[in-house]
């Protein structure tokens, strides 16, 4: 008896210490938490980054595109270049219209854009895909009136910090800080890095189960739209690019492809038309010159569909679709 109460307590001693460990690092700002004043952390926080460039920017910006790392790759010069305007790439991960609206709002707070991008992944306006909790700790959240205060504030007991991967990257954190140097993802102007292309072309991030379009989520985009006909700003919307095996799998699929049309139709609803990149015209830019995943395009992919969306020499397999 004597020896499961001391070995009890201390497991207990243990994990509540190793815990408490993550805590203090918290390798995915998902507090804010940073007990030891470290420079950075495991992954880049594209929302609290971008956030502050957006903030504290200095330059005059009148562009700015949206959407998640599926948008990573829209070039700011090739906007640039496109539109005759300056830009900032206000991308993110796991990006939902919860971050949307709340970016229109803090843009609207600093400058008088003339355009916004909106590039949607299908996965976003589904009721089973839940807020990126890198969304309540960063300053964005506090953009979002519509949700009582009380309801954005992050659970101390966090699912993602009860794994082995986050002890891992609570001592990655650490050996990063003390002996190693920080990459960083994210360039001026909010550009992404270019990276090493895989070796081969994986379907990933394919999880649609229980696809339902969120109510609450088409009436924050139906707001994001009032607010930008208030302020003079265009919208261009479009579905982010999915590679060939990722469009097949959701075809061979009826209840996904019922949901897939679904999730385009809403979006014209609301927007009055859109540019559609999902569907099976994309088989001549199936390879990794054109995408580091299945639903990830490269930079030179995603210049291409800046090209076909403001009419100059892109693949022209998108469709413009209008209500």
């Amino acid at each position: 008896m004597r020896f499961i109460l001391t070995f009890s307590l201390t497991s207990l001693v243990f994990a509540s210490t190793l815990y408490g460990l993550i805590l203090a690092i918290d390798p995915y700002n998902k507090f804010g938490f940073n007990l030891f004043g470290f420079e950075t952390k495991a992954v880049d926080f594209a929302r609290e980054n971008k956030f502050n460039q957006v903030e504290h920017g200095k330059k005059d910006y009148t562009a700015f595109i949206m959407g998640s790392s599926s948008a990573h790759r829209y070039l700011t010069s090739e906007i640039n270049r496109l539109t005759g305007l300056v830009s900032y790439n206000y991308t993110t991960q796991s990006a939902t219209p919860e971050d949307y609206i709340a970016m229109t709002r803090h843009i609207l707070t600093k400058y008088k854009p003339k355009l916004i991008l909106i590039a949607f992944g299908f996965e976003e306006l589904s009721k089973t895909t839940k807020t990126d909790d890198m969304f309540y700790s960063s300053p964005l959240k506090n953009y979002l009136k519509e949700v009582p205060a009380e309801e954005l504030e992050a659970d101390l007991f966090n699912n993602s910090y009860l794994t082995l991967e986050a002890i891992s990257d609570s001592f990655k954190v650490i050996w990063v800080n003390l002996f190693g140097n920080a990459l960083h993802a994210y360039l001026d102007d909010g550009d992404h890095i270019v990276e090493p292309l895989p070796k081969i072309l994986k379907v990933s991030q394919f999880g649609y189960a229980k696809y339902e379009i969120d109510p609450k989520r088409v009436g924050y985009l139906n707001t994001l739209k009032e607010l930008a006909h208030k302020n003079g700003v265009r919208l261009v919307v479009f579905t982010s690019p999915l590679s060939l095996e990722h469009i097949k799998r959701i075809n061979a699929d009826p209840k996904l492809v019922t949901a897939h049309e679904l999730f385009k139709a809403t979006l014209v609803d609301i927007f009055g038309e859109l540019w559609d990149f999902q569907h099976e015209g994309i088989a001549p830019y199936n390879s990794l010159q054109y995408f580091r995943d299945s639903n990830h395009p490269t930079h030179e992919f995603s210049t291409l569909i800046l090209e076909e969306m403001f009419g100059k020499n892109g693949p022209k397999f998108g469709k413009l679709i209008k209500k």
